[in-house]
């Protein structure tokens, strides 16, 4: 999973850089292998700063708890994905 953050002027204004180390944080502690965090120079969505990006779907307003919560979900939801597509009734 790629998640993009903006440190664009108004987006590191308003704290990207604490949201790029809290997922850091959360990549450790949780052993996210597959999550793949990359720093954004701008999104162009300046007035609803700060912005990221996890995988294509772009989220604004956005801070470092909700990004964490958004992550979370995402894996949870790709797990649920993948069990499902596995498990086969006999």
């Amino acid at each position: 999973m790629k998640v993009q953050v903006c440190t664009g002027k108004s987006c590191s204004g308003k704290f990207s850089k604490y949201i790029i180390k809290r997922l850091e944080s959360d990549a450790k502690f949780y052993k996210w292998k597959d999550v793949k965090l990359e720093e954004c120079l701008c999104m162009w969505d300046c007035k609803r700063s700060p912005n990221i990006k996890i995988e294509s779907e772009k989220y604004n307003y956005v801070w470092p708890a909700k990004v964490s919560e958004l992550i979370l979900q995402k894996i949870s939801s790709k797990k649920i994905e993948i069990s499902k597509k596995t498990h086969k009734k006999k």
